[in-house]
C-alpha cells in the first residue's frame, strides 16, 4: 500500500492540483493530511474541499483553527494575520465546519500524524532542531510520526540503540526497530529554497519513504494573490520557496 502524507496546502490551488495529479500518477492508495488547508493563499474553499473529499486521515493545523476562530491569530506575524482574516472572510460555512471538526492527532496503520508536534499538539510549537525532535520522539504510537508546520522537510531517526540523527537525502529504507519523526514539507508554501510543492510518500510493502517534489504554475498563484490584495510578501516568497 502506498500512502501519501501531505501538509500545509495553505489555500494554494495550483500547487494542490499539481500534487493531486501526481498522486494519481503514483497510484497512491491513501492520503493522510497533516494540517493547514487554508491560510496565506487565495483559494480556501477548493483546498478545504479537496482535503475533505480525498484525505483518508486528516488533522487540523493552526491556520485552520485560526480561520474558524478556535484559536486566536495574535501570535502570527502581520502578513499571516492579514491572510487569515482574508481566508476567514472567504471560507464557506460547510468548509469552516469541516475544519472546526478536525482532530489534533490521528493514528492509523502504525502511523501518527500531527501538524506541529506530538508532545503538545495544541500549543503549536515548532520542531526546528534535533533536540526538539528527540524530545518529541516518545510521544507517539508506532514507529512513524509525520508533521508539517515548519514547511521544511526533514527525516529524524532514532535507531534501536536510542541514537537520534538526521537522515540525509530524499529517500530511505525504513529500518526495523527504528522510530522516525518526519516533516513532509509544504504543498502550498515551501520554505526550504525550492518553490516546488513537497509531500511524502511511504510504500508500506517495501518499507520505503520518499520526499516528492512537484512543479506547478507558481506565477499564476503569485498573480492571483497579488490581484486579490493578499499580502505581497506572501506572494513573492513563493517564487523562491522561502
Amino acid at each position: 500500500m502506498k500512502i501519501a502524507i501531505i501538509s500545509d496546502i495553505h489555500s494554494n490551488l495550483e500547487a494542490m492540483e499539481a500534487v493531486a495529479e501526481e498522486l494519481v500518477n503514483l497510484s497512491v492508495d491513501e492520503v493522510y493530511f497533516a494540517g493547514d488547508a487554508v491560510g496565506y493563499g487565495a483559494d480556501p474553499d477548493p483546498c478545504t474541499n479537496w482535503v475533505a473529499e480525498n484525505a483518508d486521515l486528516a488533522v487540523a493545523g493552526n491556520h485552520d483553527f485560526a480561520a474558524v476562530g478556535i484559536i486566536e491569530s495574535d501570535s502570527f506575524n502581520l502578513y499571516a494575520r492579514e491572510a487569515i482574516r482574508w481566508n476567514a472572510e472567504h471560507l464557506g460555512e460547510e468548509e469552516a465546519r469541516y475544519l472546526s471538526d478536525l482532530p489534533l492527532t490521528e493514528t492509523r496503520n502504525g502511523i501518527t500524524i500531527v501538524h506541529a508536534n506530538p508532545s503538545l499538539p495544541g500549543e503549536w510549537g515548532y520542531i526546528f532542531t534535533l533536540w526538539d525532535a528527540e524530545m518529541n520522539l516518545p510521544y507517539f504510537e508506532g514507529e512513524l510520526c509525520f508533521v508539517g508546520h515548519s514547511h521544511q522537510p526533514v527525516v529524524v531517526r532514532m535507531d534501536s540503540d536510542g541514537a537520534v540523527s538526521i537522515v540525509p537525502g530524499d529517500s530511505l529504507h525504513l529500518e526495523e526497530g527504528s522510530r522516525y519523526l518526519i516533516n513532509v514539507g509544504s504543498v502550498g508554501q515551501p520554505r526550504d529554497g525550492n518553490p516546488a510543492a513537497c509531500f511524502g510518500l511511504i510504500d508500506m510493502e517495501k518499507s520505503e519513504f520518499s520526499l516528492i517534489r512537484v512543479t506547478y504554475d507558481v506565477g499564476k498563484t503569485h498573480e492571483k494573490m497579488s490581484e486579490l490584495g493578499l499580502p505581497q510578501p506572501l506572494a513573492d516568497r513563493l517564487l523562491e520557496g522561502k
